[in-house]
């Protein structure tokens, strides 16, 4: 029994190890997006009248990210666990795109992906 009992320790760890590597990507894409839109906006050119769409979508988004990685960020700095780490995945995947790029469609499908291999 000790045997399968190490074996289930290793398996937990190795679980946990994947899952904190896939919540530190999910928190590097949200820190580059927001840079990327604080960037597009420090760039917007001016004057920039008040009824300008684009911008005022910008900087919703970037205000979004921001109470996000707030959000996120809090509940990061508990010890958390397998099932932590899963719950926090499974929420971004099912949020709503922050923005239309390609790349945050992949990262959401490649997470779903990961976290059945993990049958979690």
């Amino acid at each position: 029994m000790t045997t399968a009992m190490s074996s289930q320790a290793i398996d937990r760890k190795e679980d946990l190890a994947t899952l904190k590597s896939l919540w530190k990507d999910v928190m590097d894409d949200l820190n580059r997006r927001r840079g990327l839109i604080g960037e597009e906006i420090r760039s917007y050119p001016t004057p920039i009248p008040r009824c300008d769409a684009q911008f005022n979508h910008l900087y919703e988004q970037q205000a979004r990210l921001a109470r996000e990685l707030d959000r996120i960020g809090a509940l990061s700095e508990k010890d958390m666990e397998c099932g932590d780490y899963v719950r926090l995945i499974e929420a971004f995947i099912a949020s709503a795109p922050y923005t239309d790029d390609r790349a945050e469609q992949e990262l959401r499908s490649r997470l779903g992906v990961e976290l059945s291999a993990l049958g979690k």
